[in-house]
């Protein structure tokens, strides 16, 4: 089976009937829901690991597959070498895994995560001076990537060196809310980040642009 070229935030999961079984393809991916006796059964693959999870629910409610953010910040490790000159910039995107998570909706309205299925991208690290973050590696586009469907989020990026010497970066950082997250394009999307190179450290500059005139 082909990815989808397209990828939503959120995608309705039904409950199967006693018997029978639900399938959604994520990327290379496939989570299957199986209702089993005395509950459901959820298979989560993608092509070299599976994972099972057994899952009790109430008859009502609906389940629902949404791309969410890592929950800790991301440290982006670019494939291509980053030089930028004393008060130069430089502009372009980056793309970071997103972690399907599996959320159950009451009739109330109320919404209860039950799984996260995390990409093996995701490598969590703590050092003295960020703490813990996921490190994740990604090239640097100069354009708007193409679409692969496979879970990421592309991330509009600016840089600007206001110190007196050359900035070379080992990683960016990049703290993002699921609030920034848009469809664009059938690909997802993140409000632009900016940052600006002191000397020493990363500093974020603020706007709120609009996602569609900065892409």
């Amino acid at each position: 089976m082909e990815p989808s070229p397209t990828l939503p935030l959120q995608t309705l999961l039904p409950l199967p009937a006693r018997g029978s079984n639900a399938r959604v393809r994520v990327g290379s991916s496939e989570l299957v829901l199986e209702h089993v006796r005395g509950g459901f059964s959820l298979l989560w693959s993608d092509g070299r690991e599976a994972r099972r999870h057994a899952l009790g629910l109430p008859g009502d409610g609906e389940l629902v597959l949404q791309l969410c953010l890592p929950r800790l910040p991301l440290c982006v490790v670019t494939r291509d070498v980053l030089t930028i000159a004393p008060r130069g910039r430089l502009r372009g995107y980056v793309q970071v895994p997103l972690v399907p998570t599996l959320v159950f909706r009451g009739r109330s309205g109320e919404a209860h995560t039950l799984i996260e299925l995390p990409s093996r991208e995701l490598a969590a690290e703590w050092d003295e001076a960020n703490g813990h973050s996921f490190r994740v590696s990604s090239p640097w586009h100069v354009r708007f990537p193409m679409r692969s469907g496979e879970p990421r989020v592309v991330v509009p990026m600016w840089l600007h060196n206001v110190s007196p010497g050359v900035l070379s970066p080992a990683f960016l950082p990049l703290q993002l809310r699921d609030a920034d997250l848009h469809e664009l394009r059938g690909s997802i999307v993140a409000r632009p980040r900016r940052l600006q190179w002191t000397g020493d450290r990363f500093t974020a500059v603020v706007r709120f642009a609009a996602v569609a005139r900065a892409v």
